[in-house]
């Protein structure tokens, strides 16, 4: 984990109230291997990584109805078409196709609604993405929980 993507340093209680769930389900998930906060003695402490990456397992978890299993392989397939995606525009060809897969797992590239800067914004250092671009996804909660990382 790079420096630029650990901006951001959470107690486990606040990301468990920013996100909406049980702190034992975020350690859940950090014994399923899907995030590694770092420890500082005996407190975990998340970046503003991890909180995007948390954001996209409950969007799998409670909107698409996975399991740990399925959460695991909808984590890799995603991480994988997006770096399909960004070197499939590289080369100058369409995107729709990767697109349309994404799609399948509820998650789109859109164009980022805030200015660019040479960094990723926070969260976003995970989501391989063409400069300019943000990844959101379909949130049938509407709480504000889902949406844009």
């Amino acid at each position: 984990m790079t420096t630029q993507q650990t901006r951001g340093i959470y107690l486990i209680s606040v990301v468990a109230q920013t996100l909406d769930m049980h702190p034992q389900t975020l350690r859940k998930y950090e014994r399923a291997g899907f995030v590694a906060p770092l420890r500082m003695g005996a407190l975990r402490t998340y970046s503003d990584e991890d909180v995007a990456r948390l954001r996209l397992i409950k969007h799998f978890v409670d909107d698409m109805g996975l399991n740990l299993a399925g959460v695991q392989l909808a984590l890799k397939m995603t991480s994988e078409l997006l770096a399909l995606r960004q070197e499939t525009a590289a080369a100058g060809a369409s995107v729709e196709r990767v697109d349309g897969m994404l799609a399948t797992l509820g998650v789109r590239v859109v164009p980022r609604r805030q200015p660019s800067g040479d960094a990723a914004p926070p969260g976003e250092a995970w989501f391989k993405v063409n400069p300019g671009e943000a990844v959101e996804f379909d949130s049938g909660a509407g709480d504000g929980v889902g949406g844009s990382v």
